[in-house]
């Protein structure tokens, strides 16, 4: 019986230490470790999303002393800071933003229409989503429509059959240029109504699948690129490797889904269909571990500043191959809601 005894013990410490083992080497970022959701009250904080990538991948390990926070030019004290690998940061809204699929127009090269018949392929990334994430889909098109085709949800495959039901082929108007651009700004106001009217607010994330052979009036592309950073949304673009470039455009902004994400802390990846999954984790796993540094602005003005997130002189020393990215600006406005704070 002792020695019975002595063997079961044995056992269960292997096992312990195995289970230890497989912990350490496989650390997960799932909505499994997930506790309750907390409230701050922050009627004028200004969330600043940071990615931190050291050779491409997420740097896990910083703290709220490691970074200097700048408001057109004057450091301001960063009152609150949540880490994505602690699990903190706002629960995420995926947008999938598309243009319909017109034939007899364009090629499909220049627009959205490579995906059609791929979009399943997004689904593997998609069970990386985190417990409280959400993904929606939304579309305009030339002739001047626009939508928004699925409320964000947690059923990863009901928005890829979405996806798909916006690409399936269309016939072509002639009804074409500043109607199509009127539509992509219905499209992304539509989409910030959605992040207003949600209590407390997600981060409104928007992925084009577009190819991005566009151009918009300077004006009109910075007057949405500030009702975007009303709301800290961060817009992001998958593209095609097989889409033509735009190589230049007379009088407006070219790439406007390009130059969306580039203001708003984004970033624009080209992936071939046997890589769109792997894309679409890329984007998941910057945002999972992101970090979200809170700050009361000096004014409430309505007006674009320029914002700066650099580390200390200390940590930059230590994390000489970091590189931090994160939206140009913000425009301070009175927000008289909770803001939600994800403990994820």
């Amino acid at each position: 019986m002792q020695k019975l005894a002595r063997t079961r013990w044995l056992r269960r410490i292997a096992i312990l230490c195995a289970a230890l083992l497989i912990s350490a080497l496989y650390p997960k970022h799932t909505g499994a470790q997930q506790s309750d959701v907390t409230f701050r009250t922050a009627t004028n904080l200004v969330l600043v999303d940071v990615v931190a990538l050291n050779n491409g991948l997420p740097e896990k390990n910083l703290k709220r002393d490691d970074f200097r926070l700048l408001d057109n030019g004057v450091p301001v004290p960063i009152k609150t800071f949540d880490s994505g690998a602690e699990f903190k940061t706002r629960p995420l809204a995926l947008w999938f933003i598309v243009l319909c699929n017109m034939q007899g127009h364009f090629d499909e090269t220049y627009g959205s229409g490579l995906f059609r018949g791929e979009t399943h392929l997004l689904q593997p990334a998609l069970t990386h989503m985190e417990k409280q994430d959400a993904v929606g889909v939304a579309h305009w098109c030339d002739d001047g429509q626009s939508k928004l085709d699925l409320p964000p949800t947690s059923n990863a495959e009901e928005a890829v059959t979405a996806l798909e039901h916006i690409l399936e082929p269309v016939p072509d108007t002639e009804s074409h240029d500043r109607s199509g651009e009127l539509a992509l700004q219905r499209t992304m106001q539509f989409i910030i109504d959605a992040t207003r009217s949600s209590k407390p607010e997600p981060l409104p994330v928007l992925i084009f699948l577009y190819g991005d052979h566009s151009g918009m009036p300077k004006s009109e592309a910075n007057h949405f690129v500030d009702e975007l950073l009303e709301t800290s949304a961060i817009a992001f673009g998958i593209r095609d490797s097989r889409s033509h470039h735009m190589i230049f455009l007379i009088g407006e902004q070219k790439e406007v889904a390009h130059y969306i994400t580039d203001q708003t802390g984004g970033q624009y990846l080209d992936a071939a269909p046997g890589t769109y999954a792997t894309a679409l984790d890329e984007i998941l796993q910057q945002l999972h571990f992101r970090y979200e540094l809170g700050f009361q602005p000096p004014v409430l003005d309505g007006k674009r500043h320029k914002l700066v997130v650099k580390f200390t002189d200390p940590a930059a020393s230590r994390y000489k191959t970091v590189r931090l990215r994160y939206r140009a600006a913000y425009v301070p406005v009175a927000h008289a809601h909770l803001q939600g704070q994800g403990a994820h």
